[in-house]
């Protein structure tokens, strides 16, 4: 009696030197790790005050940082899977944003992480302790650890918030 080996999915056979992508895969990728406002609504069809009055109330997945509210995309796919009214929904394992960065982030890191365009809003935020850092030399330099524990201060999930 022989046994076969299972087959390996569909996935894992390359296509032009790639991977194939998931329709849920391609999905994801027109959308960065950091998501804004707008990317939510747009996911969601809902409007941008909308949005941000659903991340005030907890109601969504989100960081209140400064002034801005941030989702990141890992977060948010978790949170879509667990009120998904589909129980065979794909299980978590999106990874964690901070996964890309290096262990000591630059204020440029920080503007691509936070998704913000103007460098003096990472240093206002620096200098104010909105952001968690360490001044050296004149070079502000903040550690993936201190984002973490940032993120989990500001997360509108946590019950002390």
């Amino acid at each position: 009696m022989s046994r076969s080996l299972p087959r390996p999915s569909r996935r894992e056979f390359p296509v032009r030197g790639h991977t194939r992508m998931t329709e849920e895969e391609k999905y994801w990728a027109q959308y960065p790790d950091t998501l804004t406002p707008a990317d939510v609504a747009r996911i969601t069809r809902t409007s941008i005050p909308t949005v941000c009055s659903r991340l005030a109330k907890g109601a969504l997945p989100g960081h209140h940082i400064g002034d801005a509210w941030l989702v990141f995309k890992p977060e948010f796919r978790e949170w879509l899977v667990a009120h998904s009214n589909q129980t065979d929904a794909a299980p978590g394992g999106y990874g964690h944003v901070l996964d890309a960065y290096p262990d000591e982030l630059s204020p440029r890191d920080l503007m691509q992480l936070l998704r913000v365009s103007y460098k003096g809003t990472i240093y206002r935020w620096l200098d104010h302790g909105t952001i968690p850092g360490t001044l050296i030399s004149g070079r502000w330099i903040s550690h993936k650890w201190q984002i973490r524990e940032l993120f989990e201060r500001t997360s509108n999930q946590n019950a002390s918030t």
